[in-house]
C-alpha cells in the first residue's frame, strides 16, 4: 500500500493529520559540499546557566565601624588590622612626625646624635681656649658688676 492510495476516507482525518504533520521541517538536500554534518539543529540547553552564591559579609574596620558587603566569599566576619584609616600611604599627614623621631633613634643619624648629642654648637672655635686660661671668669665678673 502507498502513501498516495491512502486517502482521507479510509483513515480518520484525525489520523492522517498525524501521520503527515511533520515534527521539525528541515531540508533533506543541502548545498554543501560536506553534507549535513556541519549543521547542527538549535536545541534548548539542557542545564540552566548556574547560579553564583552570594554571601553577606560583615567587615570590622580599625577604628571599629563595620561594613556590610556581599561577596562570592563564604567568610561572615572579616576583621581588618590594616586599613584607609592607618595606613601611612592613606593618611600621609598623620605619620610624618614618626620617620623623624625614629631617625633620632635608630640608623647612622641616631648613632651620630648618640655619639656628638652632647656636644653644642654655641660655643666659638676660640671659647676652649679662654677657658684653660679664665678670661672667661674674669669677662663674665666685669659683664655682671658693670
Amino acid at each position: 500500500m502507498s502513501l498516495s492510495s491512502i486517502s482521507s476516507s479510509s483513515l480518520g482525518a484525525r489520523a492522517l493529520s498525524l501521520f503527515w504533520s511533520p515534527i521539525m521541517q528541515t531540508c533533506s538536500v543541502s548545498s554543501s559540499p560536506y553534507g549535513r554534518t556541519h549543521v547542527w539543529k538549535r536545541r534548548s540547553k539542557k542545564l540552566p546557566n548556574p547560579m553564583v552564591p552570594v554571601f553577606p559579609q560583615r567587615l570590622v574596620r580599625v577604628d571599629g565601624s563595620t561594613i556590610v558587603h556581599y561577596t562570592t566569599s563564604p567568610r561572615s566576619v572579616i576583621r581588618l588590622t590594616r586599613d584607609t584609616t592607618n595606613n601611612p600611604l592613606w593618611n600621609a599627614s598623620r605619620f610624618v612626625g614618626m620617620d623623624e623621631e625614629e631617625d633620632e633613634v635608630t640608623g647612622r643619624m641616631g648613632r651620630f646624635s648618640r655619639r656628638f648629642g652632647g656636644l653644642s654648637g654655641q660655643k666659638s672655635d676660640m671659647d676652649w681656649m679662654d677657658e684653660a686660661t679664665g678670661e672667661t671668669a674674669a669677662a663674665d665678673a666685669r659683664s655682671k658688676s658693670g
